[in-house]
């Protein structure tokens, strides 16, 4: 088999946990076509991970969706090998690196398949960005104290104008993220559904909508065209302002997982989220 590796520089510095595992899988009779120390804003050259049969990330969730997001158009399977404290997404643990890759060179997984969001900020009639979310996509406020206003739509009827910290949608596998700390429910991460949830809204109600991944949901900054706001897919940030909508939907890339067959998502959420990986 063949492997890519990325490594993330604040988790291993030197890299020398990347030289370890690059090693490691050689003497398992596998290839590394590239390995490479990275930060999150670092640019992939893809032309150096393409032909490899899975790409491998170290460092934590964060790192995961970085190298996810800069190279989906390969549609080559990612594994995370967890450096970090909670890692939810990451599926390998540090200390059993060489039990899992031992698994998968001997193909003991399976795909899973994972959608992705969509989104299109318009202003005025005219398309500023898009961009593509494996996680979730945040509409916020910008300074700390003060409130945005969103109108929320669901393939074109308004479900609420939220006055608050500002509105999470997340896919299913960003459902144990952002969006579960805003009070919103958790997905099985295979499920075809979308999770959108009002973050500190300053009114009575404030529940969370799961919604048919067919759907489409229209958010409205309802400010002046001088309020200044946040964007965010995947812990990237886009400046927007009052009057800007963002039209989300389903994308049509996904991202590719490794998951092996004794991993139950369910046990790993108990274990990950509510003991805490103790």
């Amino acid at each position: 088999m063949k492997f890519s590796l990325f490594t993330n520089v604040k988790k291993d510095t030197d890299g020398s946990f990347l030289k370890e595992v690059c090693q490691y899988i050689e003497s398992l009779g596998s290839e590394v076509i590239h390995s490479e120390i990275l930060s999150k804003r670092d640019n992939i050259n893809i032309d150096e991970v393409r032909g490899s049969d899975i790409i491998i990330t170290l460092g934590g969730d964060g790192t995961l969706l970085s190298v996810a997001q800069k190279t989906v158009s390969l549609r080559i399977p990612l594994v995370g090998i967890n450096l970090g404290s909670l890692g939810f997404l990451t599926q390998i643990e540090k200390n059993e690196y060489k039990k899992m890759l031992l698994e998968i060179t001997r193909k003991n997984y399976i795909m899973s398949i994972r959608s992705m969001l969509h989104a299109d900020i318009m202003r005025e009639n005219k398309m500023m960005f898009s961009c593509e979310a494996l996680n979730d996509i945040v509409v916020s406020r910008k300074v700390t104290g003060d409130t945005v206003t969103v109108a929320a739509q669901i393939d074109g009827s308004i479900i609420d104008h939220y006055d608050g910290d500002g509105i999470i949608i997340s896919t299913p596998t960003g459902s144990t993220g952002y969006q579960m700390s805003a009070g919103g429910p958790v997905s099985d991460p295979e499920a075809d559904v979308f999770i959108m949830t009002p973050i500190c809204p300053h009114m009575m109600h404030k529940q969370s909508y799961v919604i048919k991944d067919k759907s489409r949901m229209d958010l409205l900054i309802e400010e002046k065209n001088d309020y200044e706001c946040c964007f965010n897919y995947d812990g990237i940030s886009v400046d927007i302002k009052g009057g800007d909508i963002i039209s989300v939907f389903k994308s049509d890339k996904s991202i590719i997982f490794l998951k092996f067959v004794k991993t139950n998502f369910y046990e790993n959420l108990i274990n990950k989220i509510y003991y805490r990986g103790n």
